[in-house]
């Protein structure tokens, strides 16, 4: 039973309050066909909207089966439109870019009816209006008569015990209109259906209840059959919920149904989205050219040197490596390993006299076949392990001359081989930076690289651990130097108590340790190790251990490697070449540094690259705050057009977080699809793209930036979509269709 006590409406425009009732009493049933006539203004619409919950009302109370509605929330009035109340209007608001068929189906998806009944429930219902030849035909397409007939489907659809018919008749002929009444009756025989209409002679045969309003106030209430009243029954929530496959679908069927409107959301969202891949890209420009820690830093800054790893760091494979080495012209030599080349190390002369100019050479390791005898100004190419090419200043080089073959011992690191100079180059005619025109260079054979880079490799590594059973901490850090000592046995490490923070009385302490090794790139444990702590003094952070052990602890994979070319000119072509090698579908193969151009900063620079990236954060975050209020406000101009349909959706069981939800849904759809059209122009453009051109930006873009930048353009769809449902709820139903007519 509806129930009205001493309820009154008023409207406020102006400044001005009208009155929409006043001190209305009455009571509803079911089984009931009633008619409410009046004059227009008279308040028999108003009246209408009161009861079947799509306007408000100011003063008295409504009781919807005993319970009091004065208190409900807007989202409670939704659920008691959603259970109890089908609409018949006189504009029909049906979704004019569906069919006949989807508008009948609204309903039931919004009830929560099973999916495999739903189309053959509608289309029953569409042969009971007598529509059935027009099941597929637009809304837009059908006569007044058959529009009418479709709203009364749809009611019929939604299956609710009050149908709320305002004025159905209004614009149809005598014979259409007559045909529509006789619907709504036998309608009534198992619902209430409340009529509003300005003509009674067109339901006095059928109406079992007349009530007539004059200003506001019901001046007459007649019963005019008898009929069995009966309370509306109780209906339970669970009965009406909406799964999430159907949202999805709904938001798929909104977009589809106006596929003008769709697509040129779609090339909206496309075309600021590059606006805003545009400055994330040049954003990735800024952060890679001032981001270099991959060994700290690169001490060695050849020009002639690109420093590469996988892009997923995993280790690389021999074919990967033949490739580097054999299909790129400009590629001289392939490190493998490359810690060692930066390195910096000094080696001395044996002689009494020092002379520091001339007796000491400073510098890092290079690989030997960087170098050919042409190259050398005099001595010999190397021809055993311990044998050496030094590359020196032009002004110092014809000091050496007569002075070769030279005796040299490493002063720095773990290094106690001594090496014989057999040549000498010019560091001029090298391809190095003019900072490095003063440093030395060492190439040294294959073999003398690679265990030289076992024992510099504690000294890059990011962390050493070495902790007993006990967990006492012994040693946490890096730049470890490391000593072969082949008396030592298998597993055994030596150091000394200044070394590790642990204190050793005696000659020697045993402890059964593990140690824990972590580069950038690997972590690994090794278990049952005994280090023997000394008293005696070791300078430095100094290990010993034999060859086995110190095998044991390196690996052979490789990780990073350094290209190391034949000239410096068509470096920058080389390196936009490999960086653009592709990976996976959304990602490139390598990471590609340019020690060149990534130098070691001074804290002037540092702040200067710290107030870029700023600059670069704010540039990227004013661009996306901007495209996303320009798409805004173009979007909103388009959803608006939808306003009518969005409202429509509320009168037939939609409530406030469904429709939200759809809007949610039908604005990441038009994301991913202007998503999709970025990937295609993106990776369609060709890898010679120069780097001064306004799509370089673009190129850049890796696997984790193609993920970033898709969620950048997730936020901003939920930006607009937030924004955009706020607005929808501003107004009543009712407010909202008479606007959304006008």
């Amino acid at each position: 039973m509806i129930k009205l006590v001493n309820v009154s409406k008023f409207y406020s425009s102006n400044n001005v309050i009208a009155l929409g009732l006043r001190k209305v009493n009455l009571e509803l049933h079911r089984n009931e066909f009633v008619a409410i006539v009046g004059e227009s203004g008279s308040g028999k619409t108003t009246l209408l909207n009161v009861i079947s919950g799509i306007d408000s009302y100011e003063d008295g109370e409504m009781y919807i089966n005993g319970k009091e509605t004065s208190y409900f929330s807007v989202s409670d009035m939704e659920n008691y439109r959603k259970k109890y109340v089908a609409f018949v209007f006189q504009n029909y608001n049906l979704i004019d870019s569906y069919t006949v068929l989807q508008n009948v189906e609204a309903p039931l998806i919004l009830s929560g009816y099973p999916k495999q009944k739903i189309r053959t429930r509608a289309k029953e219902i569409i042969r009971r209006v007598g529509l059935e030849d027009h099941m597929n035909h637009k809304a837009t397409k059908l006569s007044g008569g058959q529009k009418q007939r479709v709203v009364i489907a749809r009611a019929l659809a939604k299956d609710c015990p009050i149908i709320a018919a305002d004025e159905p008749t209004g614009n149809l002929d005598s014979e259409s209109a007559k045909q529509i009444v006789e619907l709504l009756y036998e309608i009534s025989k198992e619902k209430l259906v409340v009529m509003v209409t300005h003509d009674f002679n067109q339901v006095k045969d059928y109406a079992t209840r007349k009530i007539r309003i004059f200003d506001g106030e019901i001046v007459e209430d007649l019963n005019l059959k008898k009929v069995n009243k009966l309370d509306l029954p109780d209906i339970p929530d669970s009965e009406h919920r909406i799964k999430y496959r159907d949202y999805l679908g709904i938001s798929l069927r909104n977009l589809l149904s106006v596929p003008k409107k769709t697509i040129l959301m779609i090339l909206i969202f496309a075309f600021f989205s590059f606006f805003v891949a545009l400055a994330y890209g040049a954003y990735q420009i800024v952060t890679d050219t001032t981001t270099y820690n991959y060994n700290y830093y690169f001490n060695n800054t050849n020009p002639n040197r690109v420093v590469l790893r996988n892009m997923d760091n995993s280790a690389f494979t021999e074919d990967q490596l033949a490739e580097l080495e054999n299909d790129y012209d400009n590629v001289r030599s392939v490190v493998a390993f490359d810690y060692l080349l930066d390195v910096r190390v000094g080696f001395q002369t044996a002689g009494l006299d020092f002379d520091y100019d001339r007796d000491y050479f400073s510098g890092s390791y290079l690989p030997l076949d960087l170098i050919d005898e042409t190259m050398l100004k005099f001595g010999v190419m190397p021809t055993a392990d311990n044998e050496v090419v030094v590359s020196v200043h032009t002004a110092l080089i014809d000091y050496y001359e007569d002075a070769l073959p030279l005796t040299v011992y490493s002063n720095t690191g773990a290094d106690q081989t001594s090496y014989k100079i057999v040549g000498m180059v010019d560091t001029a005619e090298l391809a190095v930076s003019q900072e490095a025109l003063g440093e030395n260079y060492f190439f040294v054979t294959d073999n003398t690289l690679e265990e030289l880079q076992k024992l510099w490799y504690f000294t890059y590594i990011l962390n050493l651990e070495i902790i007993g059973d006990d967990e006492t901490l012994f040693f946490n850090g890096s730049a470890a130097r490391i000593y072969i000592d082949e008396d030592l046995e298998d597993n055994q490490i030596l150091t000394t108590a200044a070394t590790v923070a642990k204190l050793c009385d005696d000659d020697a302490c045993f402890y059964d340790v593990s140690v824990s090794v972590e580069d950038y790139y690997t972590s690994r444990v090794f278990n049952d190790i005994e280090l023997i702590v000394t008293s005696d003094y070791i300078w430095g952070t100094a290990f010993y251990m034999n060859s086995n052990t110190l095998n044991a602890m390196t690996y052979d994979e490789v990780y990073q490697v350094s290209l190391l070319t034949d000239k410096e000119i068509g470096v920058t072509s080389l390196i936009g070449t490999i960086s653009r090698i592709p990976g996976t579908v959304f990602t490139r193969q390598y990471k590609v540094v340019y020690p060149f151009d990534s130098e070691p900063i001074d804290q002037f620079q540092g702040l200067i690259l710290l107030l870029m990236n700023i600059g670069m954060i704010a540039l990227n975050f004013a661009v996306m705050i901007g495209s996303t209020l320009i798409t805004y406000v173009i979007f909103r101009a388009i959803i608006n057009t939808k306003l009518h349909d969005y409202a429509i959706y509320r009168t037939i069981g939609a409530n406030q977080g469904a429709i939200k939800l759809f809007i949610y849904i039908e604005n990441i759809f038009v994301v991913i699809v202007a998503y999709i059209i970025f990937l295609a122009i993106n990776l369609s453009l060709p890898d010679t793209i120069s780097q001064y051109g306004i799509f370089y930006a673009l190129k850049v873009f890796g696997f984790s930036n193609y993920i970033v930048f898709f969620f950048m353009l997730i936020v901003m769809s939920l930006i607009i979509s937030r924004k955009y449902s706020n607005r929808i709820f501003r107004n009543t139903v009712q407010t909202t269709l008479k606007t959304s007519m006008e």
